[in-house]
């Protein structure tokens, strides 16, 4: 297993260092310093962090439930791989959190809010277009992480911290996987670029819904059409 850089894990207060153990590890994988894949050996993690293994465990076990790391008793615990033939289901769940968020949301933007959401989503829009979509998977991820910050629900925020992400990454390393749904992206995010401009709650709603492929399109074949 890599070792990362240096931590100041061991440096921190007694009872936030399982904290920090874990979002330091969650960070190492969410980067791509921990590839999918790869073997977590606790006592390179141990050295790694500079704690006892206790913290360790509890932060592979958290991990685990977030579905950034897979354990087999008595055989391996490794970073967990994106699977292709999850990633609709990944990115739906994830949609069904962000429609929640944005109902919240969008009644108090700022005009200077929507103006700037609007511009995210039609650059967006325009990496799709170009079939760049590391470059979309950035900015798409700049306009949804700039909603969560204005949301006003703090337990709704904290689901999304803990296990939005962690599918937004699986969605996004798994993206061949879409196949023909891809097409659906583009259009939803002009769509929503409009929406915002416009203050049209009803667009919005509908728009991210579409981008998270949750408005009951057949994505069997490029023409689906909306039921």
């Amino acid at each position: 297993m890599p070792i990362p850089s240096a931590s100041r894990v061991g440096e921190v207060p007694r009872q936030l260092v399982r904290e920090r153990v874990h979002l330091t590890i969650r960070e190492a994988i969410l980067s791509g310093v921990l590839a999918p894949g790869e073997r977590l050996d606790e006592a390179a993690l141990r050295g790694w962090l500079g704690v006892s293994a206790t913290p360790i465990r509890q932060a592979l076990h958290a991990l685990v439930i977030e579905g950034l790391v897979e354990s087999a008793p008595q055989s391996h615990t490794i970073v967990a791989m994106p699977r292709a033939d999850r990633v609709v289901e990944n990115l739906q769940t994830l949609g069904v959190m962000i429609v929640g968020v944005s109902a919240l949301t969008v009644p108090v933007l700022t005009e200077a809010d929507r103006m700037l959401l609007a511009e995210l989503a039609g650059r967006t829009a325009d990496r799709l277009a170009e079939s760049d979509a590391i470059a979309a998977a950035v900015v798409s991820g700049e306009y949804f992480q700039r909603l969560v910050e204005r949301c006003p629900n703090r337990v709704l925020i904290g689901i999304i911290e803990r296990f939005g992400v962690p599918l937004g990454h699986h969605a996004f390393s798994a993206r061949d996987g879409l196949g023909a749904a891809v097409e659906e992206l583009e259009p939803a995010y002009r769509g929503l670029q409009a929406a915002m401009s416009a203050n049209d709650a009803a667009g919005i709603d509908h728009a991210t819904r579409r981008a998270f492929l949750l408005t009951g399109v057949d994505h069997s074949s490029p023409g689906g059409d909306p039921s």
